[in-house]
């Protein structure tokens, strides 16, 4: 009687009455010359991070042949950047090398989320405007809004003050400095 073994996202699965068919296609000869099942492991081929990294690869691929056959696609993938600012110029960016392959980002900014902020920057939400015990720091929430997007991105946020030239720096941020 034939019987086929499938595995699949790593539970096996028994048809003891598995048409004659199956016989065919199930069973090969093994490296010893007997007759045995082939079997599969499909669950690394369904992990969720693997098919994000792998629909980020094809998209740089398409790029490439569409719009710039000159492209490094592997350029793009070890590239690290640093954003000052997270704003609505600096939540844009963030996405865009999100999509161009840049998995290193780290973003600079002094600010909180504010409510405004939600509706015109797409890496914030809501809850980063109220959250408990005050708004949040637009870098560190940019930050972890880039992981949730695309979990192997290494995306950092650091809340720090950098003065404009021409500006005054208030003598406290002197003092601290």
């Amino acid at each position: 009687q034939a019987a086929c073994r499938i595995i699949f996202a790593d539970v096996a699965v028994e048809a003891a009455d598995a048409p004659a068919a199956c016989a065919s296609s199930c069973w090969e000869l093994n490296s010893r010359g007997v007759a045995a099942p082939r079997t599969a492991k499909l669950a690394s081929a369904f992990d969720p991070h693997a098919l994000a990294d792998q629909a980020v690869e094809l998209n740089l691929k398409l790029m490439r042949w569409r719009a710039n056959p000159k492209l490094d696609v592997d350029a793009m993938r070890h590239q690290k950047c640093l954003l000052v600012g997270a704003g609505t110029l600096g939540c844009a960016v963030a996405r865009t090398l999100l999509g161009w392959g840049v998995k290193h980002i780290t973003l600079v900014d002094n600010g909180t989320v504010s409510y405004s902020n939600p509706a015109r920057q797409c890496l914030y939400e809501f809850a980063d405007a109220s959250a408990e015990g005050g708004p949040r720091p637009k870098a560190v929430a940019a930050a972890e809004s880039l992981r949730r997007i695309h979990p192997s991105c290494v995306a950092n946020g650091e809340v720090l003050n950098i003065p404009c030239p021409g500006h005054p720096i208030p003598p406290s941020d002197v003092a601290s400095a």
